[in-house]
């Protein structure tokens, strides 16, 4: 699980680990020392938001929030507030 993964990264039991960006920032910022970096992406881990079935009109408001502030770069910095880096470039087009 997460937990024990970022505990034995944290204390220098795993020299290496697999595991989403966010959970990298988080050993980097508990541990600066160990130097972990992200050395290759095996997947992009697509955020969502679960609607109720036939609910057309908050999905079109929804498409149409996310698409203004991907535009204006606020889903970026809200991105990069709780996840600790940037959204991937795959998800900004």
């Amino acid at each position: 699980d997460d937990a024990t993964m970022v505990t034995a990264a944290v204390s220098g039991q795993a020299k290496m680990v697999a595991t989403s960006a966010t959970l990298v920032n988080q050993i980097g910022q508990r541990n600066p020392d160990l130097a972990y970096e992200p050395k290759f992406v095996i997947r992009t881990f697509d955020l969502a938001i679960g609607l109720r079935k036939n609910e057309p009109e908050l999905k079109a408001k929804l498409d149409e929030w996310v698409a203004a502030n991907l535009k204006n770069g606020k889903l970026n910095e809200i991105y990069q507030r709780f996840h600790g880096s940037a959204l991937p470039a795959e998800m900004l087009q």
